[in-house]
């Protein structure tokens, strides 16, 4: 969410590992806009177990009063680690999907029955309306 108006900076965690002999990147961007009163962390890349730890923090360190949105539009690959976190978090917080979902994320999500249960949002505008 890079360039949005009057979002302040947070943080980035990037991540690396080698898979398969061919290098993959991931990464967590969080960007927090006071005056639209959400947070966005977006997810980058390849995302798999080892990485929970940090999507975790991520999304737990958070400002509490803000409504979050998972950015999830530049995720290239999640397995059912990322499930797990998608439904842990929309358990615990007001939790908005930043679309269009990947093809492979919405066939998980689809797959495990689970699409209909996150709100998914088509800009960014849509996401921080009440």
């Amino acid at each position: 969410m890079v360039g949005v108006r009057g979002a302040r900076w947070v943080d980035t965690v990037p991540m690396q590992w080698t898979q398969d002999d061919a290098a993959a990147q991931c990464s967590v961007e969080v960007h927090v806009d006071d005056r639209r009163g959400v947070c966005v962390v977006a997810v980058v890349g390849e995302m798999d177990v080892e990485y929970e730890p940090d999507i975790e923090l991520a999304l737990e360190t958070r400002p509490l009063k803000l409504r979050l949105v998972l950015d999830v539009t530049r995720l290239e690959f999640a397995d059912s680690t990322m499930l797990n976190i998608l439904i842990r978090t929309r358990r615990r917080h007001d939790m908005r999907l930043l679309g269009p979902i990947p093809k492979q994320l919405r066939e998980l999500l689809r797959v495990t029955g689970t699409l209909g249960h996150f709100q998914i949002c088509g800009s960014l505008e849509e996401a921080c309306a009440p």
